[in-house]
């Protein structure tokens, strides 16, 4: 079961958590190219990564600002919220039930993003523990990408020893879970 939220919480820093509404598209979109570009350069190929523009990313963020304006999100687990500081877009997680056929639990991290200016200020655990929460999920990270690992580690996530067979735009994924 997903941990309950308040629509908006905010902290002494300014942070604030929610939903993502319709309007976070282009922002989000944005910013989700930025952190990409950032993150996975040097683990992903550059031709991807050169070619990333904020509508790679602005179906998807549509459709969940919409599913959460219109009330349509399914009741399955998953969940979606945005990070913002002072009304700027600084990062999001994304996670729901295991998409894989052999996933070692039921309940999958899809993905925990936050701008690198707002690495190291505790918005990235913020989001783990009040989005996904405590107990069983796991993760596919890109090999390589040490800084999330070591994240990972911190938060009861082990590597399984477990790769992607799919090894799309030049980037390996490990699978870390926490039992």
């Amino acid at each position: 079961m997903t941990p309950a939220l308040t629509p908006s919480r905010s902290n002494a820093e300014g942070y604030l958590i929610r939903r993502p509404t319709r309007s976070d598209t282009v922002p989000f979109s944005t910013l989700h190219v930025h952190i990409w570009r950032s993150t996975y350069r040097g683990l992903m190929e550059d031709r991807v990564l050169d070619a990333l523009e904020p509508s790679s990313f602005a179906a998807t963020w549509m459709a969940v600002g919409s599913g959460y304006d219109e009330g349509t999100i399914p009741d399955d687990g998953r969940g979606f919220w945005v990070a913002t500081l002072h009304g700027e877009p600084v990062g999001f997680i994304f996670f729901g039930p295991g998409r894989d056929a052999d996933r070692p639990v039921e309940r999958q991290l899809y993905a925990l993003n936050v701008h690198p200016e707002h690495h190291g200020r505790g918005i990235a655990q913020r989001l783990l523990d009040e989005g996904l929460g405590p107990g069983a999920a796991y993760l596919w990270v890109a090999r390589g990408n040490g800084r999330a690992i070591r994240f990972y580690e911190r938060n009861g996530f082990a590597l399984d020893g477990t790769e992607s067979a799919d090894q799309h735009d030049g980037v390996v994924e490990v699978r870390m879970v926490r039992s």
